[in-house]
């Protein structure tokens, strides 16, 4: 399976972390985003400056995510 992460400025509380966070489709805009006949960057602009800034939940993590070799489901939940 092949995916994408597309980030953009964080202007919500996550910017106090880290200068970009992902950008999220809710549902109901995402039959928009994923319409392959939209290939027009400017209406591409036009619906990722209609995404609703994201709401997400921070909370810290352990220092061991900073690096590649780390692998384990524990980096989801231990806590620094």
């Amino acid at each position: 399976m092949d995916f994408t992460i597309l980030t953009t400025q964080a202007t919500d509380a996550l910017g106090r972390i880290h200068e970009r966070t992902p950008v999220i489709v809710p549902p109901d805009m995402r039959e928009d985003w994923l319409d392959p006949h939209l290939t027009d960057l400017d209406l591409v602009r036009q619906v990722l400056d209609a995404l609703p800034e994201p709401t997400l939940d921070t909370y810290e993590v352990s220092t061991a995510v900073n690096s590649p070799r780390n692998d384990s489901p524990d980096l989801l939940t231990h806590r620094s």
